[in-house]
């Protein structure tokens, strides 16, 4: 009934989730040991980890990347990129120049939107957010689908209904647990799930636009990165301008003023796991799909949904720990895994039709399709020697 595939560079799927899973621990540390609210820095350190990283690979891929001249392709990082002159690209330098612009805002305004904005709401579960992670592959699935016109098939039809309905469910069962008072009233609510609405929306935006240049303007990833990264570090020094920093600076000092230097040291780490992370995102939407990069990020979610409840005493229904909540979470975002995987995939369910579209099922087929092609070639050959 259910079969485990792998498919060609899982490799980039795999450390996209180590690393990403090896930052959010190390924001983690940060936020547990330090006194550090200043969401600026995190975010000026994560572009110019995007910057720093998409530099040093595009200048390694100019100075080592071998010329096939008698295929035409280059090979960078295991990678078949097409420079076949006959391929036309889409759009004027301009626009996608504007293209990488947009989708540097994008990533700018979904940052803000989660570590400024959402923590004003500090009375709602703190795992709140990432449950509903599960809605960013429903909405990268729409745009995919009607804005750039590519394919949607049984299976992953049938794996985005099953995601809505674990959706639902979680909100249902946090109107139900979710304690409201004149400190957090349902008006307060709602108005978090509008601003989490949006910021999916616009992290959907970040990975449809760079699907965009990827598949229709064949840009190299780590170009289109490292301009995400300059972009995106001018939006944060003017939004620095705006917001003053430098009193929230002088008083993290004062707090931290006996282990500043690790401290430091630590947000250096951050850039560069930021840098990593970044450079398989796109490299994972580039082979793959924006599906499967938002797939790695949420696969590691119920770890994410137990350490919450021991460390930081999340699912708290009437004053106490609710383990009932805390229960049909954690199957719920088991099941949205799941399913992101048979969207993927990775996971192929062979039953109801729901493995006849599927990548591997398709080339099964046309393999066999070569084979009697070449017997039917061998009998004619042989009727024609008789």
């Amino acid at each position: 009934m259910i079969k485990f595939t792998s498919r060609p560079n899982m490799k980039y799927l795999v450390q996209l989730v180590i690393w990403s899973f090896i930052r959010d621990v190390e924001t983690e540390i940060i936020g547990k040991l330090f006194i550090f609210e200043v969401e600026l820095i995190y975010l000026l350190l994560m572009f110019l980890g995007e910057f720093s990283f998409g530099l040093i690979i595009c200048l390694y891929q100019k100075k080592f990347s071998i010329q096939k001249s008698e295929k035409n392709k280059a090979s960078i990082l295991s990678i078949q990129l097409i420079t076949n002159n006959q391929i036309k690209v889409q759009d004027n330098p301009y626009k996608i120049v504007f293209l990488i612009f947009n989708a540097s805002f994008f990533d700018f305004i979904e940052f803000v939107l989660s570590t400024n904005l959402l923590s004003k709401f500090y009375k709602h579960s703190c795992s709140f957010q990432s449950r509903i992670g599960g809605l960013l592959i429903i909405l990268d699935a729409i745009f995919y689908r009607f804005i750039l016109k590519l394919q949607i098939f049984k299976h992953q039809f049938f794996s985005l209904e099953i995601i809505s309905i674990c959706l639902i469910i979680i909100l249902i069962t946090e109107f139900i647990f979710q304690d409201i008072d004149i400190f957090f009233r349902y008006g307060d609510f709602i108005l978090l799930i509008l601003y989490l609405f949006v910021y999916q929306f616009f992290n959907s935006l970040l990975d449809l636009t760079e699907k965009h240049l990827f598949e229709y303007d064949y840009l190299n990833s780590y170009i289109v990165l490292m301009f995400e990264g300059l972009f995106g570090s001018i939006l944060s020094i003017f939004y620095g301008v705006y917001i003053k920093p430098i009193p929230s600076i002088i008083k993290c000092y004062n707090d931290n003023k006996d282990k500043f230097v690790y401290l430091v040291l630590l947000l250096i780490l951050y850039m560069i796991l930021s840098g990593f992370k970044n450079a398989f995102r796109v490299l994972t939407n580039k082979v793959y799909s924006p599906m499967a990069a938002t797939l790695a990020e949420y696969l590691y979610n119920p770890l994410y949904i137990i350490s919450s409840l021991i460390l930081d005493n999340d699912f708290i229904s009437k004053e106490k720990r609710n383990y009932l909540y805390f229960s049909i979470n954690l199957i719920l975002s088991i099941i949205i895994s799941f399913s992101g995987c048979i969207y993927n995939e990775f996971i192929i369910l062979l039953c109801c039709g729901l493995q006849n579209e599927t990548h591997q099922e398709i080339s099964f087929r046309a393999s066999l399709s070569n084979i009697q092609f070449e017997l039917e070639n061998i009998d004619d050959n042989d009727n024609d020697d008789e």
